[in-house]
């Protein structure tokens, strides 16, 4: 057939297919279905959560947050803080959330909206659960609406759907809900990096008066910088427990002007570059450093005992596990010393 002659029925078909969702849109609603919240009380039981659930298909667990001593903890990372300013977003967006419109409530048309029973197979919602502050709450989120936005959704155990005036579609990775925040070593304190190959000759990088520059180079190269600049407001994408394999590819110290010395232990995989860390003090080093402060500043034990306090909660937090870092960071962390010999 000509293409002339498919057109009408392509506009047949699109016509059909908008008049099935169109009917689907208007499903009579029963009798009972109120509109309102989209999870009634949920709003006044949010700082007594204890946990909350994402699941999936099949009623596979996804993502679970336990808070824990007041804070948010991913189980599936070992316990790793959560973003807690996320966290609180969400939950804040889901006690305003509103109900705007009754669907169906025939559970053979639920799979249309993404609502249907979790526990099947082939479902493509995913489910919130609540523990705390009361009986468990659960919300069966689906598919957003196609123009209006906002999630369809469901009390789950109800087969009444409804849309909402929220996109309330949960991330399903628990990487996502992580607090990324790894460490922050500011530039301006670095003094030195040593880098370590697996194969290669060791470099170092050294802070000069236009930056920092390969040892014996003649002048500082943005390169340097960049990688000396690395473990400032370095963040995760993921992380996962070190049972010390791989070997490391590169190796690098950070030693900052206070006798900090971080050092990244770096390799790659399919998934990109992951590195184990670890944090020592010199407390000579600090106290020598502090010790040429200023009268304003405070005595050098009281700061020696803070970056002691720092040291030891990064130290706790690197032990027996291993980071994903951002693209953009770890592109410095292999860079060889021919790198900084070419830049400009």
């Amino acid at each position: 057939m000509r293409a002339r002659q498919l057109l009408p029925w392509g506009v047949a078909v699109l016509a059909l297919a908008g008049l099935a969702w169109w009917a689907l849109d208007r499903q009579a609603p029963s009798d009972a279905a109120v509109a309102g919240e989209a999870l009634p009380g949920f709003a006044a039981r949010i700082g007594a959560l204890e946990r909350i659930e994402v699941r999936g298909a099949g009623d596979a667990p996804l993502v679970t947050l336990v808070r824990t001593n007041g804070r948010w903890e991913v189980l599936e990372r070992a316990g790793w803080p959560a973003n807690e300013r996320e966290i609180s977003r969400a939950l804040f967006r889901l006690g305003e959330a509103q109900r705007v419109e009754a669907k169906t409530d025939n559970p053979a048309l639920h799979a249309r909206l993404g609502v249907e029973d979790i526990a099947s197979p082939g479902a493509k919602g995913a489910e919130l659960r609540f523990i705390g502050g009361g009986e468990p709450m659960a919300l069966v989120v689906g598919s957003n609406h196609p123009v209006l936005g906002g999630s369809y959704a469901r009390l789950a155990g109800d087969p009444q759907a409804w849309l909402l005036d929220e996109d309330l579609a949960p991330a399903r990775d628990p990487a996502a809900w992580l607090d990324r925040r790894l460490v922050d070593l500011p530039l301006a304190r670095i003094e030195r990096v040593r880098v370590a190959p697996a194969k290669g000759r060791d470099f170092r990088l050294v802070r000069g008066d236009g930056g920092f520059a390969l040892d014996g180079a003649a002048r500082a190269s943005d390169a340097a910088t960049a990688t000396a600049g690395t473990v400032e407001q370095l963040a995760l994408d993921d992380f996962a427990v070190d049972e010390g394999k791989p070997a490391a590819a590169q190796t690098a110290v950070f030693e900052s002007v206070d006798g900090v010395a971080l050092t990244l232990a770096s390799w790659q995989d399919e998934r990109g570059l992951w590195a184990r860390l670890s944090v020592a003090l010199d407390r000579d080093v600090a106290l020598a450093w502090f010790a040429k402060a200023d009268e304003t500043a405070d005595p050098p034990a009281k700061r020696l005992a803070a970056l002691e306090a720092q040291v030891a909660t990064w130290q706790a937090a690197f032990e027996g596990r291993r980071f994903l870092l951002p693209p953009h960071k770890a592109a410095n962390l292999l860079k060889s010393r021919d790198d900084y010999l070419e830049s400009p």
